[in-house]
């Protein structure tokens, strides 16, 4: 079946698609945060997971615009990381970056569910988490490993630096909540 997808695909149709991706799941969730706390506060179950969650959402930003200035950080950083994956992809050049970002992706999408199951409801981001994330991801990493760009070292070596970038990535919640009071 995956081979039938690259006739509509091919690897550097999926480095444009990275930040488009990003983009539509981000849009689930300024669009959905407000209103879907806002519903379900009272619903949520008591457990230290839920109540741990809603403390960092809280402090590192849960309105609508604080979380879009969150995420034009991230967006800057994977258009310039699709930019230039791209652009040294087809002169032989590698996929730390890239790969370590489509970790963060699959995280993300790992923590929707987990969120969604914790919560026992709708929480902003699953379907787009459901929907795009994962198959984007499952499709990437095989298109990666198929053209012969992805191998145990990168998978290995990629992981310190996707920890590295929750930090850079978590720079955006510090703008949102700076200069969205």
């Amino acid at each position: 079946m995956l081979g039938a997808i690259h006739q509509f695909l091919d690897l550097k149709t999926l480095i444009w698609l990275f930040p488009i991706i990003f983009i539509f799941h981000d849009l689930e969730e300024i669009i959905t945060i407000e209103s879907s706390m806002a519903a379900n506060k009272d619903n949520y179950p008591k457990t230290s997971f839920v109540e741990l969650t809603l403390r960092m959402r809280e402090k590192l930003g849960s309105t609508a615009a604080q979380l879009a200035v969150s995420a034009t950080w991230i967006l800057l950083i994977i258009s310039f990381t699709a930019v230039m994956t791209a652009h040294f992809s087809s002169n032989g050049g590698g996929f730390l970056l890239f790969t370590a970002i489509l970790n963060l992706f699959v995280l993300q999408a790992f923590m929707h569910i987990v969120q969604s199951i914790m919560f026992r409801g709708y929480t902003p981001g699953i379907i787009t988490s459901l929907l795009l994330l994962i198959p984007y991801c499952l499709v990437t990493y095989y298109f990666l490993v198929e053209y012969g760009q992805m191998d145990w070292h990168l998978v290995f070596t990629s992981l310190p630096v996707s920890l590295i970038l929750i930090l850079v990535f978590l720079v955006g919640n510090l703008l949102g909540r700076y200069f969205i009071r």
